[in-house]
C-alpha cells in the first residue's frame, strides 16, 4: 500500500501538481517577493510584488504564487522547525523564505537577530554544498534580514498593523518552486519519522524509520494497536517515501480533498485521481456517489484496489488510517436478487422499494430502517451507522436518543456491515448474524412501544412492521448451513390456512403444526390484548408471552390474558353458530408441543402483525 501511495503521489506531482494546493487558503497577513533590478543589486521591494492577505482578498495570480510557496515550505509544527529554540520563524521554513508573526515583533530586536542567525544555520543544513546558487541565494535573503527586513516592516502601514495572530512573509523571486520544494523533501526525509529509536540505517547510510503518518504508537490502548499485525512496528520508509506519504496525508488532513473511504487504485491511477477531483469538486458526494462516478461508461466492476478509511484522532490532532484493506473486486450490484416485500401493511402505499439493487441500497436501508435514532418526543428516525464505523464510542446526536440495544449491535456487528457493503465480502453477513440482529431489533420495539390516545395508534407499530418486512423477505437470503424457509409465502400460506381452520363448517379442520400453532397463538394474543381498556394498551404486553420457552407456560399466559378480558368477549352455544376466535382458541389450548417457543417467536410475530382473520370481531379489535 505504501508503494501505491508514494507512485500516486509521483502521479500527481507530474500530472496535476496544482492539486497539493487546492482547498487551501494563505494566512491572514502580509506577504512579499524580494528581488534585485540589476544582478549585482541588493534585494529591493516593489509595490507590485506585496499582497495584504485577510478575509476579503480575492484569488489572484499573484495569491497563488504565495500560496504554492507557503505550501511547499510550511513546518512540522513549532517543535518541529527551523526556529524550534526561539519560536519567533516558525510558519515556514526555507533558506529561500522567512516569516514572523505580530506576536515574534514583540520581542527585542537582538532576540530577533539572534533568533534568525539560528534560523539560518538550521536552513544550512538542508542545501546541497554544491549548489552555489543556493548558497548565494541564502546569503542573500540573510543580509536582507539583518539589514532591511525590520526597517521595512516599521516603515509600511500594513506590516505596522498587523494583529499578534498575522504573518509577514517574505520570499525570493528568483528560486522556482522546485528549488523551494527541493529544500522541503530533504528537510521532511529526516523529519517525518515518528521515534527516532526505531530509525535504522542502511548500508550506504540512508535511514529508513517509521512514518509518523503511519503509526501513532498506541501500544496503550488495546482497541488502536493493528491486532493482525504480524510485527509490533507497521514498514520503515526511507526519507522520501516519508515526504511522500506526508504529502498524501495532507491532501486529507489540510486540503480535505480526498474522500473517506478512499479507493487508491493499484494499476490505474486515473481512476484514483478521477476519484480524488470528482469529491474534490463536490464534498458531499459519499462513497457511493464516487463509486457510481467511476462506473460510468465501464462494463466491468471496479478491482484491485486498496480502500483506505481515515479518522480524526483529537489526541493526535490529525487524520490516521484507522482501516485498510485490499479489494481485489468490487460487486456494486447483488448476484442474487434482494428484494423486500411488504407483508405486514404500514400504511396504504408500500414503504420500501421492491429491489434493492446496490450495496448502497443495502446500507441506506439499515440506516433508515434498522439502525435508528429517535429525537424526543417524536417517531421520526435518523441513521447513525455511517458515522459510527469506526468511532471509538458510539453517542447519539445531541437531543437524540438511542438504545442500548441498538448500540451493542452496532458495537457487534458494524464491522460486519461496513466489510460487506464497501469490500464486497458479502459472505461475511451470514443468517444467525441478520436474524440477531432483526429478533433483537424487533423486541427493543415492542418494549418501547407506547398507545398513544389521541391518534389510536401505536408508536412503534409502524417501525415494527418495517423491520418484519425486511426480516422475512431476507430470512433465507443470507447463507445457512440449512435451507431456510421463505417466509414470505409461509406467512401468508399460514393466514389462509388459519382462516381455514377458523370456519365454523370446517369442524374437521384442526392445527396441526408448530407453524400453525404459533402463528394461531400470535392473532389471539393480539385480539385478547386489544381489548384492554386501560392506558396499557401497549405492544410492549406482547414480551411476556415472547419470553416463554416451553408450550404449557405460553399457553398458561394467554389463559390469563383472556381471563383479564373475558367481559369483552360474546359467547354463542353450539358449534354451529361459534364464532372464529371460539374455535382458534380452543386449537392452540388442545395443542402439544416439545419446541422451543423462542425459535417459534417469527411466527407468533407473523400472527400477531398481520391482518385479523376474527371477521366477526373486526368493529371491536380497535385496530
Amino acid at each position: 500500500m505504501i508503494h501505491e501511495i508514494t507512485q500516486f503521489i509521483d502521479y500527481l506531482e507530474e500530472k496535476s501538481p496544482e492539486i497539493f494546493s487546492e482547498s487551501l487558503v494563505l494566512r491572514e497577513g502580509l506577504y512579499v517577493f524580494l528581488e534585485k533590478e540589476d544582478e549585482d543589486d541588493e534585494l529591493v521591494i516593489k509595490e507590485e510584488n506585496i499582497l495584504k492577505v485577510d478575509k476579503e482578498t480575492e484569488r489572484t495570480s499573484l495569491y497563488d504564487e504565495f500560496l504554492a510557496l507557503t505550501t511547499n515550505t510550511e513546518m512540522l509544527n513549532a517543535m518541529k522547525s527551523f526556529n524550534s529554540g526561539p519560536k519567533i520563524y516558525i510558519a515556514i521554513g526555507s533558506p529561500f523564505g522567512i516569516s514572523i508573526s505580530g506576536l515574534g515583533l514583540e520581542k527585542e530586536i537582538n532576540k530577533r537577530l539572534d533568533a534568525a542567525s539560528a534560523y539560518f544555520k538550521a536552513a544550512a543544513k538542508y542545501v546541497d554544498e554544491e549548489n552555489a546558487q543556493h548558497i548565494r541565494w541564502m546569503d542573500e535573503l540573510k543580509l536582507f534580514v539583518n539589514t532591511k527586513m525590520f526597517e521595512f516592516i516599521e516603515n509600511t502601514e500594513g506590516a505596522k498593523n498587523l494583529k499578534k495572530t498575522d504573518v509577514i512573509h517574505f520570499f525570493l523571486k528568483e528560486p522556482n518552486l522546485k528549488d523551494y520544494q527541493e529544500i522541503q523533501s530533504r528537510f521532511l526525509s529526516e523529519k517525518l519519522f515518528n521515534k527516532d529509536k526505531f530509525n535504522i540505517k542502511s548500508d550506504n547510510g540512508e535511514i529508513f524509520g517509521i512514518s509518523d503518518n503511519l503509526s501513532g504508537f498506541n501500544d496503550s490502548k488495546e482497541f488502536l494497536k493493528h491486532q493482525t499485525a504480524p510485527l509490533d512496528l507497521n514498514f520503515r520508509v526511507n526519507g522520501l517515501d516519508a515526504m511522500k506519504l506526508y504529502k498524501f496525508f495532507r491532501l486529507q488532513q489540510k486540503n480535505k480533498i480526498l474522500p473517506n473511504p478512499m479507493p487508491l487504485f493499484v494499476d490505474e491511477k486515473e481512476l484514483t485521481e478521477k476519484a480524488v477531483k470528482f469529491y474534490k469538486n463536490d464534498k458531499k458526494a459519499g462513497h457511493k456517489e464516487i463509486i457510481e462516478h467511476l462506473l460510468k461508461n465501464r462494463e466491468k466492476d471496479l478491482h484491485d484496489y486498496y480502500l483506505i478509511y481515515f479518522k480524526y484522532i483529537p489526541k493526535d490532532k490529525k487524520e490516521r488510517i484507522v482501516d485498510l484493506d485490499f479489494v481485489p473486486a468490487f460487486k456494486h450490484k447483488f448476484d442474487k436478487e434482494m428484494r423486500i416485500t411488504t407483508i405486514f401493511n404500514t400504511s396504504k402505499s408500500k414503504i420500501f422499494h421492491d429491489k434493492i439493487e446496490t450495496v448502497f441500497d443495502f446500507e441506506k436501508m439499515l440506516n433508515d430502517k434498522l439502525f435508528l435514532q429517535y429525537p424526543k418526543n417524536s417517531t421520526l428516525g435518523y441513521g447513525i451507522l455511517r458515522e459510527n464505523y469506526f468511532s471509538d464510542k458510539i453517542k447519539p446526536y445531541k437531543g437524540y436518543t438511542i438504545s442500548e440495544v441498538t448500540i451493542n449491535l452496532l458495537y457487534k456487528y458494524r464491522r460486519a456491515i461496513y466489510d460487506f457493503v464497501y469490500k464486497s465480502k458479502h459472505q461475511i453477513i451470514i443468517f444467525i448474524m441478520f436474524n440477531e440482529i432483526m429478533r433483537e431489533l424487533v423486541l427493543d420495539d415492542l418494549r418501547h412501544d407506547k398507545f398513544e390516545e389521541k391518534f389510536k395508534t401505536h408508536s412503534k407499530e409502524k417501525e415494527i412492521k418495517e423491520k418484519l418486512n425486511i426480516w422475512f423477505s431476507l430470512y433465507n437470503y443470507f447463507e445457512h448451513p440449512k435451507k431456510t424457509e421463505n417466509m414470505v409465502n409461509k406467512t401468508e400460506m399460514l393466514f389462509e390456512r388459519l382462516r381455514t381452520i377458523a370456519k365454523p363448517k370446517n369442524t374437521n379442520e384442526r392445527i396441526n403444526t408448530n407453524d400453525e400453532f404459533a402463528f394461531a397463538a400470535g392473532q389471539l394474543i393480539r385480539t385478547i390484548l386489544n381489548k384492554s381498556e386501560s392506558g396499557e394498551r401497549t405492544h410492549a404486553l406482547l414480551e411476556p408471552f415472547l419470553q416463554k420457552t416451553q408450550d404449557d407456560k405460553f399457553k398458561l399466559a394467554i389463559a390469563r390474558a383472556f381471563e383479564n378480558y373475558k367481559h369483552a368477549f360474546k359467547f354463542y352455544r353450539g358449534d354451529d353458530t361459534r364464532y372464529e376466535f371460539d374455535k382458534i382458541m380452543s386449537e392452540v389450548m388442545g395443542f402439544e408441543t416439545k419446541e422451543n417457543m423462542k425459535n417459534l417467536l417469527p411466527i407468533i410475530l407473523a400472527g400477531y402483525f398481520s391482518e385479523t382473520i376474527f371477521k366477526k370481531y373486526e368493529s371491536n379489535n380497535n385496530e
